[in-house]
């Protein structure tokens, strides 16, 4: 029996249909295999034609081969149209071409003649793995969030003794049968519906429906491998042991591993180079990524470990997804994109690869996620949580209102650790400080022009602070002697409004919601000039539920306004059902930013201000 899907909310406007999708696996006793895969589409509308008028697949020549053993075009009035063989190009893969990823895998494309909407494309591909891959057997089939699929099926035939284990997820059917010596897992699900992306949400394989297989026995064994394949590529050369004692200088254990982390962070550039199909599972040699002063995730760490290994202090690759899944897959399916450094000495996790990011820092996509380790019997552990104090945010201000209603700042802006790298990345990045502190400004209410200046950003060594001073010409506009204004925020990089782009407008929410936890504080004083007196306060905010905290307070000091913030949202994910607790948390925050502050002069023929 065949399951059926069922509809979701939220179904979005379809251009494109899958009529089918098979995968059909024959899967040898050494784990090489032959996959035949079949792909029926329906073009719905015009835009669909950009979706389907073109299949891709990619291998890699040195392990696999691939054929077409069918495509064609079945147009609206029945006619069928074969895709001729100058339709189909075998070439060098896009990161082949282009840094910061170089690879010797190629694709071949295939270009349907004559695609409208109505028309149905069709291509079935051989796919043959010719020597056994390093992790043994596996395979992933998810059903596409945005595509309606008519009918899917993953169909494994392999000798009876060999260890496939599978599990499904949301609504296949599967048999797992034997027969003689042959084995038989088919896995089939149909008529399943699309929906929209919801803002924020975690990645689908969280919870679409999923059918996976395969030879790995636990994804400790997958630990084992990768500290098997990159045992030796940790030597100690006598070039790494020199640098090792240089950068270390007479710092030793932690301070030691600071000072490595930030040379390594700080001096090899990413570049991914996977010549080799086994490339994206094995480090290059220490000594090389050395020498050539570039390398991927895996090429920092095993540098970093061989620095460490000089000067005794043990480090060990943890293989983790960085992203936005925040669940295991069901079984030990090889479903890691990244590598980091654990150091089990200090109980610490690190991420060499991130120029932008210090020693002891995960951002929000790293927190809290199963790594692998990669020892020689392989180990699961989890990076740190998030916790709200982990990712705190403060901004101290200083605005002063002239008489002409033009308003000047100096603020000083403090990231922790968790936080600084998005805003040490962002001042690199840019072509210049003024032009990030203009472009904040201009999605303000006093708008203006400003600048920052802050510590060295690709120093890793210490915090990471911003000094921000600004001006906004006209900035309070008075009516006679009256004026009007929310509090100038200035060029703030994380202020409340951030917080809009979590909210949704269609209807209950149906997907976890990942937000970040994290701490803000907004402290403001607001000099009025002589003559300037305080006509309004707003009111004090004191909100508080199971998502979060915000509170705001406003008061008179002697000429001056003290405006004092603070938000806290307590968690980084939120299921769906907490979506109402978590929008109440953000208008509080966002309603207060539109609070209005009262200003008057005292004489109002005192100053004449241009229209």
């Amino acid at each position: 029996m065949i399951a059926t899907g069922t509809a979701f909310a939220g179904e979005p406007t379809v251009h494109a249909r899958l009529t089918e999708l098979f995968r059909d696996f024959q899967v040898n006793p050494d784990l090489t295999y032959t996959e035949t895969i079949t792909v029926d589409t329906e073009i719905v509308t015009e835009h669909g034609i950009e979706e389907g008028e073109r299949s891709a697949l990619t291998f890699y020549p040195k392990n696999q081969t691939l054929d077409v053993l069918e495509a064609w075009v079945d147009e609206p009035d029945g006619t069928r149209l074969p895709v001729p063989d100058a339709a189909r190009f075998t070439r060098p893969s896009e990161a082949a071409q282009n840094a910061p990823g170089f690879t010797a895998a190629q694709t071949t494309t295939l270009v349907y003649p004559q695609v409208r909407p109505g028309s149905r494309t069709h291509v079935v591909w051989r796919l043959t793995q010719t020597t056994p891959a390093l992790l043994g057997f596996s395979t992933e089939a998810e059903i596409p969030l945005d595509t309606p699929v008519g009918e899917a099926r993953v169909r494994i035939v392999a000798p009876a003794g060999l260890p496939i284990q599978w599990r499904e997820r949301g609504g296949f059917a599967v048999t797992d049968t034997q027969d003689g010596g042959r084995r038989t897992i088919d896995a089939r699900i149909a008529d399943t519906h699309a929906e929209d992306s919801e803002r924020n949400m975690v990645d689908p394989e969280d919870f679409a429906p999923l059918f996976v297989a395969t030879s790995l026995p636990n994804l400790q064994a997958l630990g084992a491998i990768y500290a098997r394949q990159s045992r030796d590529k940790i030597l100690v050369t006598p070039e790494i042991l020199a640098l090792a004692r240089k950068v270390a200088g007479e710092r030793t254990g932690l301070a030691a591993a600071r000072a490595v982390y930030d040379w390594v962070a700080g001096n090899i550039q990413y570049v991914a180079v996977y010549l080799d199909p086994n490339d994206g599972w094995v480090p290059h040699v220490a000594a090389d990524v050395l020498k050539n002063g570039y390398g991927d995730c895996k090429d920092h760490v095993v540098l970093m470990q061989a620095l460490l290994a000089a000067l005794d202090i043990r480090a060990v690759p943890a293989l983790i997804d960085e992203g936005t899944r925040t669940t295991d897959l069901p079984v030990a399916v090889p479903q890691f994109n990244h590598v980091i450094a654990y150091l089990p000495d200090f109980h610490a996790f690190a991420n060499p690869t991130n120029p932008y990011a210090r020693f002891d820092s995960l951002d929000r996509l790293l927190a809290d996620r199963t790594v692998v380790l990669a020892t020689d019997a392989g180990e699961l552990a989890k990076t740190p949580p998030q916790r709200p104090a982990d990712n705190k945010y403060r901004m101290d201000s200083r605005i002063e209102i002239a008489p002409d209603g033009t308003i000047s700042g100096q603020a000083t802006i403090v990231p922790s650790a968790n936080l600084e790298a998005a805003a040490r990345s962002a001042i690199t990045q840019e072509s210049s400080p003024r032009d990030i502190a203009e472009r904040v400004l201009a999605n303000t209410p006093e708008g203006g022009f400003g600048t920052f200046t802050t510590s060295d950003p690709r120093d890793l060594s210490g915090p990471f602070t911003l000094h921000a001073t600004w001006h906004s010409p006209r900035g309070v506009t008075f009516d006679g002697r009256e004026a009007w204004l929310t509090v100038p925020v200035g060029p703030d990089l994380g202020p409340p409004s951030r917080l809009r782009a979590l909210l949704s407008d269609d209807g209950p929410r149906r997907h976890p919601l990942l937000t970040g936890a994290g701490e803000s504080e907004w402290l403001s004083t607001i000099a009025l000039p002589p003559g300037l007196v305080v006509a309004r306060l707003p009111h004090d905010v004191a909100f508080e539920n199971s998502a979060g905290t915000y509170t705001a307070h406003y008061e008179r000091a002697g000429a001056d306004v003290a405006v004092a913030r603070h938000l806290v949202i307590a968690h980084g994910l939120f299921a769906a059902s907490e979506y109402d607790n978590l929008q109440a948390l953000i208008y509080a925050a966002v309603e207060d930013t539109r609070a209005v502050l009262g200003l008057a002069r005292e004489q109002a023929e005192a100053v004449r201000v241009s229209p």
